[in-house]
């Protein structure tokens, strides 16, 4: 399986992008040259991509990498919301939903809230109730509007993971006033993503996938991505009636059912600082965030 990943090199003042293969990352950027990114290569057809990648003789220990978010820099953050129907009735037990919405819902979060893999993320002071949303997301690889159901695919070209991490109190509080979730989701750090893009190509069924979730090693929960209401044909096609995604766009595709706050145990299950979260895509890969107290970042 092909799995791509922009980083830093030690020395690296600009990002690197390659590929992950075992314990090495082939340096692509040294095989083509610097105008190649994520977004460009995702663009090649398959048997492209994997000359591509095969032509990517050095090799570097991924141990000595620091891997990046994907796409380092998107134009955008686009998540679809409400995207699961047990998890919208875990929201709504909790007073953290008052519609039942038929068609796709969707917010931002900043790109400046974006980290990558083994990112180290402050829980901020007064906040207690911190959650985990591990997310199947897709990457736009060409400028998408007005784009008809059945051709959706055409304008992605890969899935990697985001940790749509949430501040449940206040995400409450935003409810009750009718905001859209601006503070409770875009605190610093908040958008672990990644650590890698697999293209679409290399997936059979994005839709026939497992998102886990584990804390310090304990499995938190397992959801099939076949639980999806809202699939990103219908995503795209809905959004892009009036809005355009832009090439280098990430559309996290909603949280499962299973995150802290669906327990009655809630409170012992909320991130602290010194867990450790490991969100992924079973078989496909993990993303690993750690969780620390002001001060400690």
């Amino acid at each position: 399986m092909i799995r791509l990943a922009s980083f830093l090199s030690p020395g690296d003042v600009r990002p690197r992008f390659g590929a992950a293969e075992g314990d090495t990352l082939r340096d692509l950027t040294a095989a083509h040259g610097p105008d190649w990114d994520m977004v460009r290569a995702l663009r090649l057809t398959p048997a492209e991509l994997r000359d591509f990648v095969a032509a990517g003789s050095m090799r570097l220990p991924l141990a000595h990498c620091h891997l990046l978010p994907p796409v380092p820099v998107p134009g955008k953050i686009f998540c679809v919301g409400k995207n699961s129907k047990v998890h919208r009735q875990e929201l709504v037990r909790e007073g953290m939903l008052k519609e039942d919405p038929q068609e796709p819902t969707g917010f931002v979060k900043l790109v400046e809230t974006m980290v990558g893999e083994g990112a180290r993320v402050v829980r901020p002071e007064g906040i207690s109730t911190f959650d985990y949303e591990p997310e199947l997301a897709f990457i736009v690889t060409r400028r998408a509007h007005r784009v008809p159901r059945e051709r959706a695919r055409e304008y992605v070209g890969a899935i990697t993971v985001l940790n749509d991490l949430t501040a449940r109190e206040i995400q409450k509080q935003e409810v009750v006033s009718g905001t859209k979730f601006w503070t409770s989701k875009n605190m610093p750090g908040f958008c672990p993503v990644g650590p890698y893009a697999v293209p679409l190509s290399e997936i059979a069924d994005p839709y026939d996938l497992f998102l886990t979730c584990a804390v310090n090693g304990q499995q938190r929960l397992r959801v099939s991505t076949d639980e999806y209401i809202h699939r990103i044909e219908g995503i795209i096609a809905h959004f892009t009636r009036f809005m355009p995604f832009e090439a280098g766009d990430v559309i996290a595709t909603g949280a499962p059912r299973g995150t802290a706050i669906g327990h009655p145990n809630a409170a012992e299950l909320y991130l602290k600082p010194g867990d450790v979260c490991v969100a992924g895509l079973e078989g496909v890969m993990q993303l690993t965030t750690r969780i620390v107290a002001p001060g400690e970042a």
